[in-house]
């Protein structure tokens, strides 16, 4: 189940969700933002890091999608898998490629994508395919 905007917001006063500085949550995602400036050249590659250092509890996974603002102009940002495993913490590391024929900056803090959250369902996992018993999953 993804999340919404309160549920969020739920599970980070709860201390289930750390998210430094605190985020800025949309109706169903968290927004993400690059923490360094970054001038691509057409075609070129790069690394780098999210301003949002991110952690999460056993029972909480999330995806990473890219900013389409940015796709539009030819830039993309993703990660090596776009999946956030639970227990996470740390900053995630981007891949951001430059597909146009342009130099394009990219300012600090500026958005460069959004994190969806949701829930793992031990209980629905029982035995069979991943090994994990419900009485063996996290509480």
């Amino acid at each position: 189940m993804i999340l919404s905007s309160q549920e969020i917001k739920t599970l980070i006063k709860r201390g289930e969700i750390l998210i430094t500085p605190y985020p800025e949550i949309k109706e169903t995602s968290i927004k993400i933002h690059l923490s360094e400036k970054i001038v691509l050249k057409p075609k070129a590659f790069i690394l780098s890091v999210t301003k949002e250092k991110i952690k999460l509890s056993p029972n909480i996974v999330g995806f990473y999608d890219g900013y389409a603002q940015l796709a539009r102009k030819g830039v993309t940002t993703h990660l090596g898998s776009m999946f956030v495993d639970s227990d996470t913490n740390e900053h995630l590391t981007l891949e951001i490629f430059n597909f146009s024929d342009k130099e394009i900056v990219l300012e600090k803090d500026s958005r460069c994508g959004q994190l969806i959250l949701m829930e793992v369902k031990w209980e629905s996992f029982g035995t069979s395919g991943s090994g994990i018993s419900s009485e063996a999953a996290p509480s």
